[in-house]
């Protein structure tokens, strides 16, 4: 496989990626990755949670002839812009940019847009928008944000509650000022829905009030009822961000042209989930590798979709 490093303009934002592509000949289909929640670089990675997704995405869809293109998110790694005063339409608009500029590609033959998390939103959204093949969802969901950040909050609490040790007492004495995580997420709401700017202070950090607001504005049911191509919807069995029950609600609303998966050992994050549940088996999780199931059924699927 060879990586090339790219800098893709979306205005006068810049967003630097790599796109790996086979050592044989194009015209090659390509995978473009979207990024879940969070300040993402290209392989799906921060400063404090390395996940490597789409690296190792990219490596085994080149070893089946398939180009991938993994990018960092405005304001983070390489790419310019500011991460924090950014929204959801932002990230939309990002991506749209990538997108065309592939399809204007004589080297690529087909497209694909994979999401992961809000990743799984941002695709159907640029399918609006872009001429593409078919759509991977890994992770989705259909609640909307305001139930699903309630639902967030209570498992996010119950992991609090149960932890011990001193790494725990910080995240606990924050949860603790703002009457505890659930009730921290509504008051949270309740701000950025009365307030029009792009960060707010809550508790003792900065968070991306633009991008929780349009967010809280969208429906994620009426995003998939736009899909009319072939749409891969992947569920983690395990799913403590993401409630898994809902792949199979998703695929009804995209009909025929869904092809519904779950692995059910296999958590948000991507890993199979071990002794413990939830957040609190995320610290060995990220001591592995991404599931092979994952890799195996990205490619199975996007493999059959060119055959076609």
């Amino acid at each position: 496989m060879q990586n090339k490093e790219l800098k893709i303009k979306n205005g006068d934002i810049t967003l630097a990626g790599t796109l790996t592509t086979p050592l044989k000949n194009g015209p090659h289909p390509l995978v473009i990755c979207i990024h879940g929640s969070g300040p993402l670089d290209r392989d799906s990675n921060t400063a404090y949670q390395k996940l490597n997704i789409f690296n190792v995405l990219a490596e085994n869809l080149a070893s089946r002839n398939i180009a991938c293109f993994r990018y960092d998110k405005r304001g983070i790694g390489q790419s310019t812009g500011d991460y924090m005063s950014a929204g959801h339409l932002d990230f939309v608009k990002d991506t749209i940019a990538i997108t065309k500029h592939f399809r204007n590609s004589d080297d690529i033959s087909q497209i694909f847009l994979l999401g992961h998390s809000e990743g799984t939103l941002i695709a159907p959204q640029v399918a609006q928008e872009c001429d593409i093949e078919g759509l991977l969802l890994l992770c989705p969901f259909i609640t909307e944000l305001e139930q699903l950040l309630e639902m967030q909050g209570a498992v996010m609490q119950d992991f609090l509650d149960q932890s011990k040790g001193p790494q725990a007492w910080i995240p606990r004495l924050v949860a603790a000022i703002n009457g505890g995580v659930v009730k921290g997420n509504r008051k949270l709401i309740r701000r950025v829905r009365n307030s029009s700017k792009p960060v707010l202070w809550h508790g003792f950090k900065r968070v991306e009030a633009k991008w929780i607001r349009e967010l809280l504005n969208i429906s994620p049911s009426r995003v998939f009822e736009t899909i009319q191509v072939p749409t891969l919807v992947f569920v983690a069995g395990k799913d403590a961000q993401c409630p898994p029950e809902e792949g199979a609600e998703i695929a009804k609303i995209i009909g025929e042209k869904a092809t519904h998966v779950l692995i059910p050992c296999l958590s948000h994050i991507l890993r199979i989930e071990g002794d413990k549940s939830g957040y609190a088996d995320y610290g060995e999780q990220l001591k592995r590798a991404m599931a092979p199931e994952v890799v195996q059924t990205v490619g199975d699927w996007i493999e059959a979709e060119i055959s076609k």
